[in-house]
């Protein structure tokens, strides 16, 4: 894997000072100066603790000339907060850096510009990449930069049998083994059937199947009976998804009394329970991700919570931690953010869980950081 083979570039333009009695010159400090996140019950106190022992370590080492490549999978939609923490990254750091992501109109065609894009940055001479791989061969360019002594972080997507360095965003299982326990807190307890829109094969998609698993581990153990309904991804998908859960609803046994929606479309399933005839009263449902619709379905009582990822301080910290790995070695680099490695190689950004009652207070973080409700 060569992870410890990260090329250390030279120190370049250092400024010498002279003391007034004609002493050694001494080399000028990084210096960085990060935009503040104001204070909120939201705010990752350990997750920026963590990131304040990043920025104390680089301050000590002496200014370095770097240059940065992002590559997104696109900058829209869930993907802009991570392209404005990286670039605010950038920016805080003062290195040349770029966030980019393919625009073609297939996902194949999107990969195809994705291996362009990251070989066009290798050859051109990138200190360190972070990427959201569009697939799995998107790991020959991560394989051919880390062989070449580049830095590669993965975010948000993982590619755990690529030779990348780091993975950075939500464990999947742990993701959803929060669902799960955030639904246990809201359900009177067994018996009752639980109802997951999730994933339920691993080879296929192992992060939807982790989280799902995740959840359903948490529930089983607790004594519930659980029913995985397959999230279809499709046109007529939430027409699909609706159909097959007020079945599930209405012959369940024992009863269902509580559902979670582990990816964004949780709409589904207030829409099934409100089909299968269902009120806040009856059923209790929690989801993943902090989308518009979710939201109104939040504001009326039948979703009660929600699970936001974190993708501004995914997008923050890969900046951070490639400069950390060219100025200060993958050892130190790891020792630094120990506190939210799940594993050798895996960084956990965390999750926020929303109650419908803190909607307007978490908007308000959201605005805090810049990316908005």
């Amino acid at each position: 894997m060569k992870r410890n083979e990260i090329r250390i570039l030279s120190v370049l333009g250092l400024a010498l000072s002279l003391s007034a009695c004609g002493g050694e010159p001494q080399a000028r400090k990084k210096e960085i100066n990060r935009v503040p996140v104001p204070e909120s019950s939201f705010k990752p106190v350990e997750l920026e603790q963590t990131i304040g022992n990043l920025v104390e370590a680089i301050g000590e080492t002496e200014p370095t000339s770097l240059r940065l490549g992002i590559v997104l999978k696109t900058l829209t939609g869930y993907w802009e907060p991570v392209k404005l923490g990286a670039n605010r990254a950038l920016a805080e750091l003062e290195v040349s850096g770029v966030v980019v992501a393919p625009t073609e109109a297939t996902d194949e065609e999107r990969t195809s510009r994705q291996l362009e894009i990251l070989e066009e940055q290798r050859l051109s001479g990138y200190d360190g990449f972070g990427v959201a791989p569009m697939a799995t061969v998107i790991g020959e360019q991560i394989d051919a930069a880390v062989d070449s002594g580049i830095p590669v972080v993965t975010i948000d997507s993982d590619l755990a049998g690529s030779a990348r360095h780091l993975y950075v965003g939500t464990i999947n299982y742990e993701a959803g083994k929060t669902a799960g326990e955030t639904l246990l807190g809201l359900l009177e307890g067994p018996p009752g059937t639980v109802i997951l829109l999730g994933h339920d094969t691993e080879d296929d998609w192992p992060d939807g199947y982790g989280r799902t698993q995740g959840a359903k581990d948490v529930l089983e153990a607790s004594g519930y009976t659980v029913l995985v309904r397959r999230t279809t991804w499709t046109d007529t998908g939430e027409a699909e998804d609706i159909e097959a859960l007020e079945e599930l609803l209405t012959t369940a046994d024992p009863p269902a009394v509580g559902m979670i929606g582990l990816f964004s479309p949780v709409v589904r399933c207030a829409k099934a329970a409100e089909t299968a005839g269902l009120g806040k009263d009856d059923i209790v449902i929690v989801g993943f991700d902090f989308e518009p619709e979710t939201l109104s379905y939040m504001r009326s009582g039948l979703v009660r919570a929600t699970h936001a990822q974190r993708q501004y301080y995914m997008g923050y910290l890969v900046p951070y931690v490639l400069y950390s790995l060219n100025v200060l070695g993958l050892d130190e680099t790891l020792a630094l953010i120990a506190p939210q490695m799940a594993d050798d190689s895996r960084f956990n950004a965390g999750l926020d869980v929303v109650h419908a009652d803190q909607i307007e207070e978490y908007n308000a973080f959201l605005d805090s950081l810049g990316i908005g409700g």
